[in-house]
């Protein structure tokens, strides 16, 4: 599939599933991503990222992990189309919002929490699904991340598909008002 200046949203959120719904969103929020002909920037591992991975490559998309070892680690996904290495670990958590027009977060500890912070302080949509307990359930809750006065805007979803409608219609405001 030729994609010229596709749209990328990033996927953030727990390394381990939770819940068979949060699977379900996961999936279909992978699924829609492809068939807006979108690209999945993700973290490349398990749990939410494999998820969506899995409902890109269903759907003939394309998915991008930002590895934080080596495309030979064990907890890397099956699903990605596009694997990059970067032996940053935790340093790497920066580079999936960077690497963003966009980002759904869904759910996620402490490595999402600082995710979600980076894409607030680089000024860029978030779609937060609330409809799962944890940081995006709270930030979404809360619409700020800290004090700051940016730019930044956070919007809520409980689906799958309203988060990547509400993430592509975010993205083409943002990219209007550059």
């Amino acid at each position: 599939m030729k994609q010229k200046n596709a749209i990328q949203i990033g996927l953030i959120g727990d390394s381990h599933i939770r819940s068979e719904h949060q699977y379900n969103i996961c999936y279909e929020i992978g699924k829609e991503i492809a068939q807006a002909r979108a690209i999945l920037i993700c973290g490349g591992r398990g749990g939410v990222m494999e998820a969506a991975c899995k409902g890109v490559y269903d759907s003939g998309g394309i998915s991008v992990g930002i590895l934080p070892t080596n495309e030979r680690d064990p907890e890397v996904n099956e699903y990605i189309t596009i694997k990059i290495p970067t032996f940053l670990h935790w340093a790497r958590n920066v580079l999936v919002p960077l690497a963003s027009d966009g980002v759904i977060a869904c759910a996620g500890g402490a490595g999402t929490l600082s995710e979600l912070s980076f894409t607030w302080m680089s000024e860029k949509p978030l779609v937060c699904i609330t409809s799962i307990p944890g940081w995006s359930q709270e930030i979404g809750e809360r619409g700020f991340i800290d004090h700051r006065n940016t730019s930044a805007i956070i919007i809520t979803a409980e689906t799958g598909k309203s988060a990547v409608k509400k993430a592509l219609t975010a993205i083409s405001r943002f990219k209007q008002r550059k």
